[in-house]
């Protein structure tokens, strides 16, 4: 009788939860049909200002597998893993282990980004995620969490990781090939996320962005600060997720001949489902507004 309830307690899918959207579709990557994951964060909300619910508490009791990012971007979750989370649940801080980078190097920064000290000697930048070869860390680390979590299909759990290990890779040359279009003194992103910091070191551009990871913090005067290191530095365009666009950054582009295009660091929405779409996406955008 108890190995029946075991088995039948084994075919069930692992119940996971991920902090972000990004994290869940890693998980869903590793574990397929064997897993049921859920992200705490919607799509589209940014993590540096989501609010836990009750609701939230009660999906973390229930997980198996709870992944976090760690490294300072999801650490407020903290309390309600310790508080809600089960004695046996595993949980994986996907970014432990990987080395520590400044979001922004200074030697990079030039013109009047004066405001963008401030974070250059902050903490570390936790968007590992924007170098593809940082996720194969995260990967292994969540197919190890499955696999403490749920043995019997261990292997299962190997071959899944593989296979998007090597997409992985090839989407790290694909994003290579593609962005090799931007004319070398143009491959400068421009950024109000100080979020892409990894993304630069991969692949040789300078980096800028603002102090603040909040959009209610991206006023008027920091708009205009930014849009002026852009003519400085005479490139055509200055980037943007979608929840920090505004009215004011729009006309404030429009007013200096400056394009304002769009750019995702970790809320995934209905235009890119996944983190495959989401750097194509990001490739694809730096190249057409900069080329």
């Amino acid at each position: 009788a108890c190995a029946g309830a075991y088995a039948d307690e084994s075919s069930k899918p692992v119940k996971a939860v991920a902090t972000t959207t990004l994290l869940a579709g890693f998980v869903e990557e590793v574990g397929g049909r064997l897993v049921d994951v859920r992200a705490l964060v919607p799509p589209g909300v940014d993590v540096h200002s989501f609010q836990t619910t009750p609701q939230d508490s009660i999906v973390m009791s229930q997980a198996r597998l709870v992944v976090s990012n760690g490294a300072g971007l999801d650490d407020f979750l903290g309390s309600v893993i310790r508080g809600a989370a089960g004695p046996d649940a595993v949980h994986v801080v996907a970014s432990d282990e990987l080395p520590a980078a400044s979001a922004l190097d200074r030697s990079r920064l030039q013109g009047s980004g004066h405001t963008l000290e401030q974070h250059v000697t902050g903490p570390p930048d936790p968007h590992y995620w924007q170098n593809p070869l940082y996720v194969i860390h995260y990967v292994e680390r969540i197919r190890d969490g499955l696999i403490q979590a749920d043995g019997a299909n261990a292997d299962a759990y190997r071959v899944n990781a593989e296979r998007f290990v090597q997409e992985l890779r090839l989407l790290d040359q694909e994003i290579s090939a593609i962005l090799e279009a931007v004319p070398p003194k143009r491959r400068h992103l421009v950024t109000y996320h100080d979020a892409f910091g990894h993304f630069g070191a991969r692949y040789g551009w300078k980096v800028s962005g603002l102090v603040s990871s909040d959009a209610a913090d991206v006023t008027p005067a920091t708009i205009i600060t930014i849009m002026g290191q852009v003519q400085d530095q005479e490139l055509p365009a200055v980037f943007a997720e979608p929840q920090f666009r505004s009215q004011v950054m729009e006309q404030a582009a429009q007013d200096m001949g400056v394009q304002v295009g769009t750019i995702y660091s970790d809320a995934l929405d209905r235009n890119v489902a996944t983190y495959v779409e989401m750097m194509r996406f990001n490739a694809k955008s730096l190249v057409e507004h900069l080329r």
